[in-house]
Parts: C-alpha cells; sequence; structure tokens
C-alpha cells in the first residue's frame, strides 16, 4: 500500500470514528508497529487499537490474526492519568492536572 493511499484511508476512518464518538483518534503517521489508529470513547469508557489495510484483495482473518493478533494482548482494564507539560523554573515537567493547585 502507498503511503498516500494508507493516509487517505486513515484519515476516512478517523472522520467515521469520531462521527461515532471518539473523542480523540490519533494517527501514528508511517506507523510500523502494530497499531495505526488509537481512538478514545469516553462515553463508552474504551479505548481502540485499529491497524488499517487498504490492499486491493483483503488479508484473511487468518493472516490479520498472525500478523496483528498481538493488539489482543494489550486489552484489559488501564487507569488513565492526565498531565500538561509545562515549563516550570526554566525546565519543563509533567505535572498531573487536577488534585492540589
Amino acid at each position: 500500500m502507498s503511503y498516500l493511499k494508507g493516509r487517505a484511508v486513515e484519515n476516512r476512518l478517523k472522520r467515521l470514528l469520531e462521527g461515532r464518538g471518539a473523542e480523540l483518534v490519533a494517527r501514528s503517521a508511517g506507523s510500523r508497529g502494530l497499531a495505526d489508529l488509537i481512538a478514545i470513547f469516553p462515553i463508552k469508557k474504551e479505548v481502540w487499537l485499529i491497524q488499517v489495510k487498504a490492499w486491493k484483495r483483503p488479508p484473511s482473518k487468518a493472516r490479520l490474526t498472525r500478523e496483528y493478533g498481538a493488539l489482543r494482548d494489550l486489552e484489559g482494564t488501564y487507569q488513565v492519568k492526565a498531565y500538561a507539560y509545562v515549563k516550570r523554573n526554566g525546565r519543563y515537567v509533567l505535572e498531573p492536572l487536577g488534585g492540589e493547585s
């Protein structure tokens, strides 16, 4: 798949996911990893890790599972934490959001 074709398909899916309630859809440009897109659905409390394939001949489910099944290993319950990365006293620090001011 060419980079431009893949990017176009990923962007199409990004718009679809946003229409279905995803608040944040992050695209891993030129991804060589397992997930091309990460979508966060805050109302459902779900995070989706998505591998996009835009081949002319769709791969079999067995091949997808063999090549990208490791995404399933990432399923589970996670604790979500929010931070801001800000400059304080001349250096950048991660500050937890919320709690003490």
